[in-house]
């Protein structure tokens, strides 16, 4: 394994190492100054005192990033996992975050486009279509960005309206049968008002085959459209309106990779490789989301701006899937004097399948005062507000053991002030403080039709209600000193707070609702270092963190005696992340471009003394039967590493253009390599959810007008062809003690090839 790691390195350091020798002592250009909003102004990003890795217009473009995964590619310390369905997708930074079933819990990692953050992080799994700048803040986050950014912040800027006419055509296709177009138009509408249109659509077929339906699964088809109205009203005030509107539609079903007598299905081959499954029913989802935005900035100075910032969204999900695994229906799965019993409501057809809905709408409004009255001191104070309502509807049927109905809506409205200052207290010497004050509020309405009985029509269902409010306050202190030679080094101590939530899910009671799952916070502590060499044409940016977590909020997943699968969200006592991060560029020349970046992490669990077992766990493992409270079967976790998180993950990339002797256009190439160490997929530490460790190598060419008119690129994605998986699942309870081991596949982790076409004008 680490000799075919270091063979690929080698091949990758060879082709850097040829393209620099290829190009002789050219003189190399200096490397651009990126303005980032990390502190909701723009800043240079080597002059604040933030972790951030920047995604600008050109890295965007030079690295091929097209979706929200792509983006791991530059930040290590992102990471993402893949559920059955968006709902349940989460985001991790420095090795933290949440995934969760339950609606009523937000992600410890705040995702904020134009200025908004969404409400859940399954709607930043979607195309990156049109995109400025994609910034990742790692660690807390909560003085400016609020409650939920407690693990750190993604935040997305699309392009602005552009004063003269322009346009983009872009057309993709790939081996795995995706076929993709993009066009946009930008321009003035009159003087003072411009316009940006965006539409984009994407189909790809699926690589999982459903012997038994004869359809392909975990495809992906989107569409969607965003237009842009930036209106100059006065001299002294502007305004912006966005509205975004996306369509998806897809599937991720898990395979067999190993399996006892009974379990796999005719033609299911369970191995690593295996791409057949059996269901009588496809999994499936189709999510729907809209965004409005209306920003308004009046100049009251010279160096005071008054912002506004009123938003809306809306996100649909309905998805469907096949919980059996099988395609075995109810008559050939039991006998006829069993089927009454187990299927008391006489549905019939398939064994298990369960259908979900979620309607989720936000109303947010943020206003700001942002001041700079010297270069020694600047500030920005500001409120927000926002109220959000997520409704939830679940069907699991027909088995008596599996069946649940339920209803549930979760409400939260969250009130805060906040303001954060810059003042140089010596030369070259400036002190950072910022504070947060946050209210709010939480309820839920939970209707569980069966909680008093199993009827086909049922008339008296259980209703669990509970409300609750709670007050918290975040802040961040920071020292930063530049160097003559414009280096800055910082200091920063900064905490983060995600609030108390209901674990809404198949199971609640009232004894949930009265007793929410604890608040989750943290304090981080950071030094760093980052700059420029004399010739500025090689960057760097270094920084050492220790964060720790205290009541971390975390789902983990277990199946009952009946083989139920059970999600409980629970507050993990205490947590500590820490490590190294470093990210450097190095323009070796006018036409070679290097990037590299590298995150040790080490996120360990701290203290989480009456944690679940896992499925088919024994006291040799070191469950403790019966030892939990209420007689529970339960482990001692304390020490362990968090799921999910690599302890090293690094990213190589290069990018190199040449014009072309006697042509008016330029060759490019590009190659990046992304590995990560082994990672546990399982909270609870199941030893057959874990993943190896493993890397990606991407490569492109192509050609480029040398007005910037068209481009053609053909790429190879996962060069190596890496079988990597996004999680492992144990039935082995569902099927009576078999072996019963599932995984879920990435479209990443199987070799494609394709070619992207754009032209501008």
């Amino acid at each position: 394994m680490m000799t075919l790691h270091k063979n690929k390195l080698t091949l990758l350091a060879i082709s850097i190492a040829t393209g620099i020798a290829s190009l002789g002592q050219a003189t190399a250009q200096e490397l651009e100054v990126i303005e980032v909003k990390a502190q909701k102004r723009a800043q240079a990003q080597q002059d604040i005192p933030v972790a951030v890795s920047v995604l600008g217009e050109n890295a965007l473009e030079r690295l091929d990033v097209k979706n929200f995964d792509d983006v791991t590619r530059v930040s290590p310390s992102l990471t993402v996992e893949h559920g059955g369905e968006p709902q349940v997708n989460a985001i991790r930074m420095r090795g933290v975050g949440t995934a969760a079933y339950s609606i009523g819990v937000e992600s410890s990692v705040a995702v904020v486009v134009d200025e908004v953050p969404l409400m859940m992080a399954a709607q930043a799994f979607n195309n990156l279509s049109d995109i400025q700048q994609v910034e990742v803040l790692r660690g807390p986050q909560g003085t400016l960005f609020g409650k939920n950014a407690s693990a750190g912040v993604v935040n997305v800027l699309t392009k602005a309206a552009s004063p003269d006419f322009e346009g983009r055509i872009e057309v993709g296709a790939t081996s795995d049968n995706e076929r993709k177009g993009q066009i946009m138009l930008s321009g003035p509408v009159s003087e003072d008002v411009n316009y940006r249109i965006n539409s984009y659509y994407k189909d790809r077929e699926g690589y999982i085959t459903n012997l038994t339906t004869g359809n392909k699964l975990n495809g992906d088809e989107s569409y969607g459209i965003r237009g842009k109205l930036d209106w100059y009203l006065t001299d002294n005030l502007d305004a912006t309106f966005i509205y975004d509107t996306s369509h998806q539609t897809g599937s991720n079903v898990p395979v067999w990779v190993e399996t006892g007598n009974g379990v796999s299905g005719e033609g299911e081959s369970a191995s690593e490789d295996n791409r057949k499954v059996r269901r009588d029913t496809d999994n499936e989802y189709e999510t729907d989301q809209t965004l409005a935005v209306a920003k308004f900035n009046y100049l009251l100075s010279d160096d005071l701006v008054l912002t506004s910032v009123s938003s809306f969204q809306q996100f649909e999900q309905l998805s469907v899937s096949d919980e059996d695994l099988t395609d075995v229906p109810l008559e050939d799965a039991f006998p006829p004097f069993l089927l009454d019993r187990f299927d008391p409501l006489g549905l019939g057809g398939p064994q298990v399948v369960q259908d979900a809905y979620i309607d989720a709408e936000a109303f947010t409004q943020e206003i700001r005062l942002t001041g700079t009255p010297s270069e020694s001191l600047e500030y920005i104070v500001g409120l927000f507000f926002s109220d959000q309502s997520i409704f939830r509807d679940f069907d699991r049927k027909p088995l008596l053991f599996v069946l649940n109905k339920w209803e549930a809506e979760a409400e939260s409205t969250s009130t805060a002030l906040f303001g954060q200052g810059s003042v140089e207290i010596a030369s070259d010497t400036f002190v950072d403080i910022g504070l947060r004050f946050n209210h709010e509020k939480i309820s839920v309405d939970f209707t569980d039709y069966y909680g008093n009985g199993f009827t086909l029509n049922p008339t008296n269902p259980a209703r669990y209600q509970g409300d609750d409010s709670q007050n918290a306050v975040t802040g961040k202190i920071s020292l930063r000193h530049f160097l003559q030679n414009g280096t800055m080094v910082y200091g920063a101590v900064s905490t983060g707070y995600k609030g108390q939530a209901y674990d809404v899910a198949s199971g609640f009671s009232q004894n949930d609702a009265d007793q929410p799952v604890g608040e989750e916070t943290s304090v981080s502590y950071e030094i760093g270092i980052k700059g420029f060499t004399d010739s500025r044409n090689f960057s760097y940016d270094i920084v050492a963190f220790l964060t720790n977590f205290d009541d971390y909020q975390a789902q983990g997943a277990r199946t009952d005696e009946n083989g139920t699968p059970i999600f409980a969200l629970n507050n993990v006592g205490e947590l500590q992340t820490k490590g190294i991060e470093a990210e450097f560029s190095y323009q070796a020349t006018d036409a070679l471009r290097i990037d590299a970046s590298v995150a040790y992490t080490r996120a360990t669990i701290k203290s989480f003394v009456n944690a679940p077992c896992y499925g088919g766990q024994t006291e040799e493992a070191g469950c403790m039967v019966g030892a939990g409270p209420g007689g529970l079967d339960v482990q001692d976790l304390t020490g362990n590493d968090l799921n999910n998180s690599p302890d090293l993950k690094y990213n190589l990339a290069m990018y190199w253009e040449q014009p072309a002797d006697s042509f008016d256009f330029s060759w490019f190439a590009q190659a990046n390599y992304q590995w990560q160490d082994d990672v546990s997929f399982d909270l609870y530490g199941d030893p057959l959810n874990k993943q190896d460790a493993y890397g990606i190598g991407n490569l492109g060419f192509g050609i480029v007008d040398n007005q910037d008119k068209y481009k053609v690129t053909v790429f190879a994605n996962n060069l190596f062809d890496e079988h990597y998986s996004m999680g492992y699942s144990n039935f082995e309870e569902r099927f009576q003690g078999e072996t019963a081991l599932a995984k879920r596949w990435s479209r990443g982790a199987l070799r494609y090839v394709g070619v992207n076409v754009s032209y501008q004008f």
